[in-house]
């Protein structure tokens, strides 16, 4: 009796097959994770540039008027720019989720022609 001896190359490709789904949802993970924490990295830079700016007009102001408008000037840009940043993350988490819905209805109807074949 001789047994045929195992195929590791279908193995693999089967393997390679099996976990392209994984492999795609981890890409678009990384990049989505990779996305927010630069966004959050240049937001942390502008929190410390506003906070700088605010211990310097304190040294620097003349008198209390000038303080107080120079502060809402600033509290107003800083403000602006942090709703921007929100916008930006509400437009990205839309995108990642249209991402991420495309990439699990194409799965999905893979694996459904697949399983129909194989049945």
């Amino acid at each position: 009796m001789t047994s045929q001896p195992f195929d590791f190359n279908a193995f693999i490709d089967a393997s390679k097959k099996a976990f392209a789904p994984a492999v795609k949802f981890n890409e678009l993970s990384l990049a989505g994770f990779e996305r927010v924490a630069r966004q959050q990295l240049a937001f942390a830079g502008e929190v410390l540039e506003y906070s700088l700016q605010q211990m310097q007009l304190a040294t620097t102001a003349k008198d209390f008027n000038e303080l107080t408008t120079r502060q809402i000037e600033l509290s107003t840009q800083f403000a602006e720019k942090a709703t921007q940043r929100s916008q930006d993350l509400i437009k990205f988490s839309t995108e990642q989720q249209a991402e991420l819905t495309k990439w699990f209805d194409q799965t999905v109807s893979e694996s459904t022609k697949a399983a129909r074949k194989a049945a």
